[in-house]
């Protein structure tokens, strides 16, 4: 029964890959390893073969998704990423600019556009 495994390249072999975890899934014929970038989060595709994983599809996810998702998890408790110096997050409410009384939005505005 196909199953499908999501980690990070490790290593890339002419028959096989090996994830972050240790796990080894070797190639079916036809499957390349050679354009995999390691350190790459992999979804692989793969169904088990006597004492081995056997890869039919690779596919390369880009980390923010997983980034995002992982922060989504956490929660509101999720802590701050070191990029930010480990500040911790505005609320959105807080964040997005509130309408003034005059109707105006604080902060720049972009010019008006001319039509032609």
């Amino acid at each position: 029964m196909p199953s499908t495994i999501v980690g990070v390249l490790l290593e890339r072999h002419r028959d096989h890959i090996v994830l972050g975890n240790g796990t080894q899934i070797f190639l079916e014929e036809g499957v390349t390893a050679d354009l995999l970038p390691i350190g790459a989060t992999l979804t692989v595709l793969c169904t088990p073969q006597r004492d081995k994983k056997l890869a039919h599809y690779i596919c390369v996810n880009q980390d923010c998704l997983f980034d995002a998702l992982e922060a989504l998890a956490g929660g509101p408790d999720y802590p701050a990423s070191l990029a930010d110096g480990g500040a911790r997050r505005q609320p959105m409410d807080e964040a997005v600019p509130q309408p003034r009384r005059d109707g105006r939005h604080r902060g720049p505005q972009s010019p008006p556009i001319d039509l032609i």
